[in-house]
């Protein structure tokens, strides 16, 4: 048995180096766990601020969005995760869940996802299992 150490900061700087983002993404803020979005998604309309939350359940690590504004994170991830259909992470209304255990299995064999805890501070500890 092992664990990893991380934090919401380092994973997302991690993922921003390698991504590009759309010109509708004009800011990311991390916060503890949770991350704001300002989008600006056409000229016409004014900038939108979006508020995530990040949370662990069992081996997933759960991303609330911010209720009032829930319905149009839903809209926009559907449309852009209809077509990729990636194992281990599944969106919902309110929420998008990653499976980290299905999402490593594409890549890594012989590694049991035991436990996710994600703190409110952004700490995030990854429990596992070799065999």
């Amino acid at each position: 048995m092992g664990y990893i150490t991380t934090n919401l900061q380092e994973i997302a700087d991690i993922v921003l180096k390698n991504i590009s983002l759309p010109d509708l993404i004009k800011e990311i803020d991390i916060d503890g766990s949770e991350i704001n979005v300002k989008i600006k998604p056409v000229t016409i309309l004014p900038e939108i601020a979006l508020k995530f939350t990040i949370t662990s359940e069992a081996e997933k690590i759960v991303v609330l969005f911010d209720p009032a504004k829930s319905v149009i994170i839903y809209g926009f991830l559907l449309g852009k995760l209809k077509d990729e259909q990636i194992p281990g992470i599944t969106l919902f209304k309110e929420r998008l869940e990653i499976d980290l255990q299905k999402l490593l299995l594409q890549n890594i064999k012989g590694i049991k996802i035991q436990n996710v805890f994600v703190t409110s501070s952004g700490e995030i500890k990854i429990d596992f299992s070799c065999g």
